[in-house]
């Protein structure tokens, strides 16, 4: 779970009372990332939940289960694919790394049409430039997490 330090500035076309200025940063700093699918975990990490949590992305239907589509969890077996995944990627960059490959290609977010190259200090000692000494970024397309989950091998089903 990660969240933003910092100060989130409220816009608002209207006065609002202190307790809806609170309301609103809380809304702010609700932390985002995956939690484990599980209705225990998620009341321990909020304990008054109720619907939607201000605190994690969990939604508890009515019944008190967790909403699928309105939260953004995943099974323990979907966690274990992740990591597992991403173990291998970390190393595979390691060893491209000490084999001598430091290619530039930073991200490009197809959706946000934004890179962080357009923040970054060093952009004058990396010297990248689109098609330059045949550089290119590596395009990120918007997935779901389905498609994700599918493409490092996770099982995807119903998640409960």
């Amino acid at each position: 779970m990660y969240f933003s330090l910092i100060d989130p500035i409220i816009k608002t076309n209207k006065n609002l009372t202190d307790q809806e200025i609170e309301q609103e940063i809380k809304k702010k700093f609700k932390m985002q990332g995956l939690i484990l699918a599980d209705v225990k975990v998620v009341k321990m990490m909020d304990q008054d939940i109720e619907g939607s949590s201000d605190i994690i992305p969990a939604y508890l239907d009515k019944n008190g289960n967790l909403s699928n589509a309105k939260s953004s969890s995943i099974t323990k077996k979907q966690f274990e694919h992740l990591q597992k995944y991403l173990k291998e990627l970390l190393k595979q960059i390691g060893q491209e790394i000490l084999s001598g490959d430091i290619s530039l290609t930073p991200y490009y977010n197809t959706k946000t049409a934004k890179t962080p190259c357009e923040y970054c200090s060093y952009k004058t000692v990396c010297g990248f430039q689109k098609g330059f000494c045949k550089n290119d970024y590596q395009y990120i397309k918007n997935q779901t997490k389905e498609e994700i989950l599918e493409k490092i091998g996770g099982d995807h089903g119903s998640i409960q």
